[in-house]
């Protein structure tokens, strides 16, 4: 303790506020080490929760008195109480997914309600209720479904039907048409009066992808092609894999599709096919008879008269009609041509060299291996020459990347590791700290100092001269001066030789 407050009274000024400086800043460090080494670690607990939703949550989670960490959209609490928290919120109904549903009827008043708020809010709930069930839909983050209903009137001719729309965010990739033709159907049968027809699906980010009406035949060509695309190639994979074995093959499917629209009418006629399209047949017989004179005269109004010899005569006529009618044969035919029908098809396929046996180089399959892929990829996708599909096997080698070892692959100190990091580092960086300013800082500055005292007493103290003991110890400076007092001639001695030594340095 003497030989420290003896260096502190021979530090120059700079020299002790370096030292005070590093010891500062030590105890800073130290203390902001030491106080995240005490935190609690965080879990994550909830994350993609909208602003109401976060907000229930943190809320419940205050007076459960827990301290949340926000990250983003993510919500962290210590990890010990985690599962506990969940199943805390679960018993309250959090976090509330998408649009509140029925729930919202139980906050009615039946006697301070009228009839405009009640299908007001029993809209609402009917929004929130589908919105929910949207929300099942693998892959769906959010949704949001708004539904229109005409407000029927005792004047109205025609009602109007309802309409609805629905809103959907993917947590990653596209809504395909098959989900949100499902979604379609969904909502419409949901509302009574509703048609299909009538509901239109939304994708966040990728725009319109269900219009309301009869539909654009283009644009569902254009969403039809990709999950064709995509399901060629899942076809194709398993198709692959069982052969060069899985993860051994990559497959690219692309379609052209044809979106002109065409309405072709066409009438054949064939004059060398003569055809009886029937036959009208008419048969007429006649027969007359009569006398030959029909003249009256006085005799013949006599009683006895003689009205003279009377000629007879008769006629028979007999006549045959036939009609016969032909037509030539006739084809009528009316064809419409509409958007979506495959122009062409590209297929890519890309397998792996067979590995080499004992580390050895991989080697291209063989041809004939190549050919018969090619086969099974053409039948697969019905391949057209006509119309000038185009099929591509290559065999290539694919880049080796390096195995990941895995927690179950690791001994049970890596695994112990991996799951303690966080606190070894809590530990070790306060250590390495205190350890590198005490050796780089502390050190040399204490060692410069006592290593120059030392060295002054050393060169002027006499042998005999001693601190005795019970007598109060001296600085070397005021050791030095006593001598310099009582030996004046040893002093002079050793000036001429620091001057010597100085004069030779020179």
């Amino acid at each position: 303790m003497f030989k420290l407050a003896s260096v502190w009274n021979e530090m120059s000024l700079s020299r002790k506020a370096i030292l005070v400086g590093v010891l500062v800043a030590t105890l800073i460090v130290f203390s902001a080490v030491m106080n995240m080494a005490t935190k609690p670690r965080m879990a994550f607990l909830y994350g993609g929760l909208d602003a109401s939703a976060s907000g229930d949550v943190l809320s419940a989670l205050e007076t459960m008195d827990v301290d949340p960490e926000v990250r983003g959209d993510a919500i962290y609490v210590p990890e010990h109480r985690r599962d506990a928290l969940r199943m805390a919120l679960a018993r309250q109904g959090l976090p509330q997914q998408g649009q509140p549903g029925f729930e919202l009827l139980d906050e009615l008043n039946g006697f301070a309600t009228t009839s405009e708020m009640f299908d007001a809010a029993y809209w609402r709930a009917k929004e929130g209720e589908l919105a929910r069930t949207l929300l099942a839909t693998p892959g769906v983050k959010s949704a949001r479904v708004h539904i229109a209903v005409p407000k029927s009137s005792s004047f109205a001719r025609r009602r109007r039907p309802p309409t609805a729309s629905a809103t959907i965010t993917m947590s990653r990739g596209r809504l395909d048409m098959q989900q949100a033709m499902a979604m379609r159907y969904l909502i419409a049968l949901a509302v009574p009066d509703m048609e299909a027809e009538q509901v239109g699906i939304f994708d966040s980010i990728n725009g319109v992808i269900l219009k309301p009406g009869a539909g654009d035949p283009i644009i569902d060509a254009e969403g039809d092609s990709l999950d064709r695309e995509t399901r060629l190639e899942t076809d194709l994979m398993d198709l692959l894999e069982a052969r060069v074995g899985p993860g051994n093959a990559r497959v690219t499917v692309s379609l052209d599709i044809d979106r002109e629209r065409e309405t072709v009418s066409e009438r054949i006629l064939d004059p060398e096919s003569r055809v009886m399209m029937g036959r009208d047949t008419t048969d007429m017989q006649q027969s007359e008879t009569g006398s030959g004179s029909n003249a009256v005269t006085v005799a013949s109004n006599l009683p006895e008269g003689d009205a003279g010899a009377a000629t007879q005569s008769s006629s028979t006529r007999s006549e045959t009609n036939e009609t016969t009618r032909f037509d030539i044969s006739e084809v009528n035919r009316q064809r419409e041509k509409l958007p979506g029908a495959v122009s062409r098809v590209h297929v890519a396929v890309l397998v792996n060299d067979v590995p080499g046996e004992d580390g050895a180089e991989p080697t291209a399959r063989p041809e004939a291996e190549l050919e018969s892929i090619r086969d099974l990829v053409t039948a697969a996708v019905g391949f057209d020459e006509a119309r000038g599909d185009i099929v591509t096997v290559k065999s290539m080698p694919f880049h080796e990347y390096e195995p990941v070892e895995t927690p179950e692959e690791s001994g049970g100190a890596m695994l112990w590791i991996q799951q303690n990091i966080m606190s070894i580092l809590q530990i070790v960086i306060p250590a390495l700290v205190v350890i590198i300013l005490g050796m780089f800082v502390l050190k040399p500055v204490l060692t410069q100092d006592i290593n120059g005292a030392t060295a002054v007493a050393e060169i002027g103290m006499p042998e005999d001269v001693g601190v005795e003991a019970g007598m109060v110890s001296r600085t070397p400076l005021e050791e030095l001066r006593d001598l310099s007092t009582s030996d004046k001639e040893k002093t002079a001695t050793l000036l001429k030789e620091w001057l010597g030594e100085t004069e030779r340095a020179a």
